[in-house]
């Protein structure tokens, strides 16, 4: 390989990403329903950092976060392309739960699970 170059070749006809003709506005995933166990789960869970910090349990959504959350829309710069279309946004919604539990926002942290009160 050696004193070989590279070359890129392209396949098919390039596509400008900041092309706002052929950029739909929004996509929307699909909902997901989430069970009793699923949600009993997802309360206890509180993953620990590289220093051994665990956030509130059951914390499904950080605000923080700069990716899709449960529950959030994130508008990208220039486009993102899902199954092949290009999208200026997407939203994953909150998952559909049993009545038995409910989504509450904790300022600073995020969106969390918890038993219903």
């Amino acid at each position: 390989m050696e004193g070989r170059p590279y070359v890129l070749r392209l396949v098919g006809e390039p596509q400008p990403l900041n092309n706002p003709e052929k950029m739909k506005e929004l996509y929307t995933h699909p909902q997901e329903t989430w069970d009793k166990k699923k949600c009993e789960k997802m309360s206890r869970y509180a993953p620990q950092d590289h220093w051994g910090n665990r956030p509130p349990k059951g914390i499904i959504a950080p605000s923080g976060s700069a990716y899709v959350q449960y529950g959030h829309t994130v508008r990208w710069n220039g486009g993102k392309i899902i199954d092949g279309e290009l999208y200026e946004a997407e939203h994953l919604p909150l998952p559909e739960i049993p009545e038995t539990y409910e989504f509450v926002t904790l300022v600073g942290w995020g969106t969390r699970i918890q038993p219903a009160t």
